[in-house]
């Protein structure tokens, strides 16, 4: 009987002691959270006094991409010009125009949104084409007839009975700087990346 507990007492003794080395093994195999130093670039001025400064953080450079935006006439005259080019050249990026809303409505045989934007001097439009899903809904229910708005779409191609059509649209009237009147993004943002050159 003494025998049986002499081996229960090894074998608890024996477990507690792989348990115990094995914790401190873990313990040794990880490294706790050390925060990293604080950088100081040390920079010398003419009096070759030397001053250490802190080193600032890297900052996403913001670039205006307003420049790219077309204006509803300007791709007008590319696709009277050469249309299959300018179909070409506008398949695989996100055409952004700027221009002003002359009708609402939805693609026939279909519930997809369509607004149409003004070109001066024609009686056809740059038709643009959103998904119909409840969110590009609501933001083409609150759009008005006569707003100038900025919008970008792909695949645009001419109609086959006149106009210009877009698809997947999205408004951009929204990420415009209220200040400088700018369409700021991220230097290789997806906008970026995406917008037709000009």
């Amino acid at each position: 009987m003494e025998s049986i507990y002499k081996g229960y007492i090894k074998k608890s003794v024996i477990t507690v002691a792989i348990a115990y080395g094995i914790y401190l093994l873990y313990g040794l195999a990880t490294t706790p959270y050390q925060p990293t130093p604080h950088k100081v670039k040390v920079a010398v001025n003419a009096d070759t006094v030397t001053q250490q400064q802190p080193e600032q953080p890297s900052k996403l450079s913001i670039i205006d991409i307003l420049p790219r935006a077309y204006t509803t006439g300007e791709v007008f005259a590319r696709f009277k010009e050469h249309e299959f080019r300018a179909t070409n050249e506008f398949k695989n990026c996100q055409l952004m125009v700027t221009g002003k809303i002359t009708g609402i409505d939805t693609v026939t045989f279909s519930k997809k949104p369509l607004v149409t934007l003004e070109i001066p001097g024609s009686h056809e439009g740059l038709k643009f084409i959103f998904e119909n899903t409840n969110y590009d809904n609501d933001k083409v229910a609150g759009l008005n007839v006569g707003d100038s708005i900025i919008v970008a779409g792909k695949n645009a191609q001419a109609g086959t009975f006149g106009g210009i059509f877009i698809d997947d649209s999205r408004l951009m009237s929204g990420m415009v700087s209220k200040k400088k009147k700018q369409l700021l993004v991220v230097y290789g943002g997806v906008y970026d990346r995406e917008i037709c050159l000009k």
